[in-house]
């Protein structure tokens, strides 16, 4: 026997009676087709707003009570954990024009509990019963209603309870449903977390051996750079020209990379002792300027510095970050133009977007994905000197405090970088 698929979506979604889905704070998840089309409003004017914004009560009604009613019903489910079956309802909906139209509503509200018995979400089930209730008001005013109303009456009666039956059924099927997709949620969810914890460990493991090693490396390249420049010292003018090119060449290089381990050891410590305190980024600016005063003075550049905010943040790190970017801008400078920089912040929603504008010799669009990365260098160390560290110090200091940095530039006409802070975040 061939076994048939069922689509819960679409039975839900075509479902004859009316089905609201709701989050534990009352927020609209997701609604069928005979709930928009009997309320009157899109599917997207509900979706993720507060049921009693989208349904307030009718303010030309003084003895409405829908809203509370509905709202007491709803906060006994989530305390009790237990469906609730409440009387028929007078909650009048507010259609297209603005005006409100009186309609009645039988509803019953459901909870739906994952494997830990914790409320997921609520299900808001309600058949429309207005023309039913109209009905039986008239007849209550009229004795005079004809026998073709009364069998209507009793016809659709009849209709409610069978229809009643079906989303009985129904829901029930939804319910099991949705506790699969919970379950297998939660498992989802575990996993990541593992997994999470594992990258943060290993993250750890390799911050240590990154500081340790480049730790263990100072010693002996100490002692390499010591003993060539004592051979310079002692041997110089008996050696022949190879040999002192020989000993140049190994002190040179030694050099090098005794620039490179204090580099890395730089990058292995950023964040290690994490602080958050209040940061005045006007004030690490100017102390910024003021340590690079001579190359400033000495590439004649006009440095423009913005009203920048105040936040919370790591002091020292936030400072290496504005003098790198700050130095990078003055030595990657044309020759024959006088550098210009430019230093700004804007406030978004969330966060400050500061940027450091320049007038530099800009990235060529090929070398723009190796910014960011560790040791990689643009230029030959003839025409500027560095390790190829200091955008990486830069990413990573950004990353500490939860921001991103990218930068905007075209070759021979400058660059701005920009990084994002947020506002007053805890980490």
């Amino acid at each position: 026997m061939k076994t048939q698929t069922v689509d819960f979506q679409k039975i839900f979604l075509s479902a004859p009676s009316l089905f609201l889905i709701l989050s534990t704070d009352f927020t609209i998840l997701d609604l069928n087709d005979s709930y928009e089309k009997a309320t009157m409003k899109k599917r997207e004017e509900m979706i993720g707003r507060n049921l009693f914004e989208v349904f307030p009560d009718n303010p030309d009604d003084k003895l409405a009570d829908g809203v509370s009613n509905l709202s007491r019903s709803l906060h006994a489910v989530l305390k009790e954990k237990k469906r609730h079956v409440m009387a028929v309802q007078r909650y009048d909906v507010q259609g297209p024009d603005g005006i409100f139209e009186e309609r009645y509503w039988s509803p019953i509200n459901i909870p739906i509990l994952n494997a830990e018995n914790e409320m997921d979400c609520i299900v808001h089930r309600v058949e429309d019963v207005t023309e039913f209730m109209t009905l039986k008001s008239e007849k209550s005013k009229s004795e005079n209603i004809t026998l073709d109303l009364q069998k209507k009456v009793d016809e659709m009666e009849v209709e409610i309870i069978k229809r009643s039956r079906e989303i009985q059924k129904l829901n029930f099927e939804l319910e099991q449903k949705v506790k699969e997709r919970t379950e297998t949620l939660l498992k989802r969810e575990a996993l990541l977390a593992e997994q999470n914890r594992k990258l943060k460990e290993q993250n750890k493991e390799l911050e240590q051996f990154t500081y340790i090693t480049s730790h263990d490396l100072q010693e002996p390249l100490r002692s390499l750079v010591s003993f060539t420049e004592l051979l310079e010292k002692e041997f110089a003018g008996t050696l022949d020209g190879n040999g002192n090119l020989y000993i140049d060449f190994i002190s040179q290089s030694s050099r090098r990379m005794q620039t490179l381990v204090k580099g890395l050891l730089d990058y292995s410590r950023i964040g290690r002792k994490k602080e958050l305190v209040e940061v005045d980024c006007n004030q690490i600016v100017n102390e910024v300027l003021l340590d690079i005063t001579i190359t400033v003075t000495e590439s004649k550049a006009k440095i423009t510095v913005g009203n920048l905010p105040q936040l919370k943040g790591y002091s020292t790190e936030l400072r290496q970050l504005f003098q790198n970017l700050i130095s990078n801008a003055v030595k990657f400078r044309k020759k024959e133009v006088l550098p210009e920089i430019q230093i700004f912040a804007q406030e978004q929603d969330n966060d400050w977007l500061f940027s450091i504008q320049d007038n530099a010799i800009g990235i060529e669009e090929k070398d723009m994905h190796k910014l960011f990365v560790i040791f990689k260098r643009l230029h030959d160390r003839d025409e500027y000197e560095g390790t190829g560290i200091g955008l990486a110090h830069c990413k990573k200091i950004v990353e500490l405090h939860g921001g991103t940095i990218w930068a905007d530039s075209k070759w021979g006409e400058g660059s701005t970088f920009n990084f994002t802070i947020p506002k007053l975040k805890e980490l």
